[in-house]
């Protein structure tokens, strides 16, 4: 690929499914099914046009070229909200073996096509967050969680801290992710987490600060109630730093 090859600007949004592996054949299967319909239609309901995605499949993960005329607040906002309602809805309705949970990671950059897949930093960015230690953690510390949101500070900084999105960013908890070439701060978020003051026993906040003891106990059931809820209070160590090392190949 020549240095001049043409690079355009997308949000990368990378989604995979928690436990996907220990899992059958037939339940693999049905898996990708519901992923796909899940995420159609808390894109549908947010408003955002997932037939402009750029989708490369792979099984139980998706990586998602986002243009950067899709109005990136809302992809970063009203769809995480409508995507944790409807795993919300689907859960309710599921036995408990059968819980569909997510991980999702965004980065933003130059990208393009290539020989078998795709190319850029913002790619490789996307898929160290969502396979991130500081994202499979979280779920398993949340038993009750169905969805982990992790952005890069790129993200963070312009969709949700610049006060332009639907996300509070007291919800958002900065982490320093090192996997393989990445080595970078990023923000993580767990709708409907426990309150700071549940989780001081995991990671202590740091001195001089006061844990945020409220929390929300309303069901997410619309982007209504979601955005209602994202608004009261349900926080994920919100302001805390947590250091997460990744050594594995």
């Amino acid at each position: 690929m020549s240095g001049d090859a043409v690079f355009d600007r997308y949000m990368c949004l990378s989604v995979d499914v928690q436990g996907y592996g220990t899992h059958d054949d037939v339940r693999q299967n049905e898996i990708q099914r519901v992923l796909l319909e899940i995420l159609d239609t808390a894109a549908s309901r947010a408003g955002v046009n997932r037939h402009r995605w750029r989708r490369q499949p792979k099984g139980d993960e998706e990586l998602a070229l986002v243009p950067t005329d899709e109005t990136p607040q809302r992809v970063v906002g009203e769809f995480f909200l409508e995507l944790d309602a409807v795993l919300y809805r689907h859960n309710l309705q599921a036995d408990p073996a059968r819980r569909l949970r997510l991980r999702s990671a965004v980065d933003e950059g130059p990208v393009r096509e290539a020989a078998n897949g795709f190319v850029g930093r913002a790619v490789v960015g996307a898929s160290r967050l969502v396979s991130s230690s500081a994202a499979r953690q979280a779920l398993q510390r949340e038993a009750q969680a169905n969805l982990v949101v992790i952005l890069s500070h790129v993200v963070y900084r312009d969709w949700v801290d610049s006060g332009r999105g639907t996300l509070n960013r007291d919800q958002f908890r900065r982490v320093r992710i090192q996997e393989k070439e990445v080595d970078e701060d990023a923000w993580l978020w767990v709708p409907g987490a426990r309150s700071d003051q549940d989780l001081a026993t995991t990671d202590a906040p740091p001195a001089g600060t006061s844990p945020i003891a409220t929390h929300a106990t309303a069901a997410p059931s619309s982007i209504t109630m979601t955005a209602q809820a994202t608004g009261s209070g349900r926080v994920f160590q919100a302001g805390h730093d947590m250091h997460i090392t990744d050594t594995g190949t």
